[in-house]
């Protein structure tokens, strides 16, 4: 029997707590959504009336008060209707704010703004139980065991490309994922220069952030196979038709990956059972939280298709994603997100 499933005391909730944090940087990632001249990270800390607390983070680096926006809606909308509510099982929580809060998401066009607070949530009270338990979050999870995950480093900046691309090879990198969806000369000339630093042995990934047509992505992707690309995320909108995906899933020799902007259980199935893409990436802080990833992760095992982690924000969902692929097997691979201060193998047994 795993410790997710074993008798945790009911979860009476006190309260919940959120902490919007903000930082203007000197050089922000950028992409072809455009730049982010400011890192930010919203914290929740939930407590239980017994004392015990966990920590979650909800997903929120766009637009540029994005955090605060976050930590109102838990202030004023989501706190006071968990405050004082008993949960037997902590997967619950997420499912009872995803159906009573239905009308309110629907109402306010907000949907994926409650999704990501909700993912927050989840996270928090899976760290509370586990911390409750006095195991770690793998072993809370019924992990087996593994105490290492592979990761890859993300987003250099095109300024500087090659430098950086220098600085990631000889921290002990061995991946690295690269934003396009500029204009297909500049990305053909990025991943050009990036390959060339690299080396051939390098696995590099590429994101374009949703940013081509259909009959685009056919010629962008045509324009990099040479590169030997291992996966390119997003190259149409996520909301587009299955049958779009498919097409596009059948035509690449690059493998199709999606997942960050997927936001539920059953889109992301009728993916996997479709083919359409090789690649799910759930996010832990912007649908789903815990339970949501580890659900999608072990469906998408179970039907031959990679599971990778996709993340981007504090150090506190970064160390969350990584216990989800440790607890979920295969041969997926994490998102670190500061690539100056992450190595390729991290250690889980926290």
């Amino acid at each position: 029997m795993t410790h997710s499933n074993c008798k945790v005391a009911p979860i009476t909730v006190a309260r919940v707590i959120a902490y919007p944090l903000r930082v203007r940087v000197k050089q922000g990632p950028e992409s072809s959504l455009g730049p982010m001249p400011v890192r930010q990270g919203c914290l929740l800390r939930l407590e239980d009336s017994d004392g015990a607390y966990g920590w979650g983070e909800i997903w929120c680096n766009f637009p540029p008060h994005a955090a605060e926006s976050r930590a109102f809606l838990v202030q004023d909308v989501i706190a006071p209707y968990l405050q004082g509510q008993t949960f037997q099982d902590w997967r619950q929580l997420r499912a009872v704010l995803e159906e009573k809060m239905l009308r309110m998401m629907i109402h306010t066009g907000e949907s994926g703004v409650f999704s990501q607070c909700f993912a927050g949530i989840d996270m928090a009270v899976a760290d509370l139980c586990a911390r409750r338990a006095n195991v770690s979050m793998v072993q809370f999870l019924g992990g087996s065991g593994i105490d290492s995950v592979s990761t890859y480093a993300s987003t250099p900046s095109s300024g500087n490309l090659e430098s950086q691309c220098n600085e990631i090879k000889n921290a002990g990198h061995s991946a690295i994922k690269l934003k396009i969806g500029y204009e297909p000369i500049r990305d053909i000339a990025a991943i050009g220069a990036a390959r060339e630093v690299l080396g051939s042995e390098f696995s590099i990934m590429v994101d374009a952030n949703q940013a081509w047509s259909y009959s685009q992505a056919k010629a962008q992707i045509s324009a990099l196979e040479p590169f030997q690309i291992d996966f390119i995320e997003e190259p149409i909108l996520a909301s587009e038709d299955l049958s779009v995906w498919k097409r596009l899933s059948e035509y690449s020799p690059i493998a199709l990956a999606a997942g960050e902007n997927i936001s539920s259980q059953s889109r992301f199935e009728d993916h996997i059972n479709d083919h359409s893409l090789h690649i799910v990436q759930p996010d832990v802080a912007k649908w789903g939280g815990i339970s949501g990833a580890v659900s999608i992760a072990r469906y998408a095992n179970a039907h031959d298709v990679q599971c990778y982690l996709h993340f981007m924000g504090t150090g506190l969902g970064l160390a969350a994603s990584l216990h989800v692929l440790s607890v979920i097997g295969g041969d997926g691979v994490n998102t670190p997100s500061l690539i100056h201060h992450t190595h390729r193998i991290y250690n889980v047994n926290l």
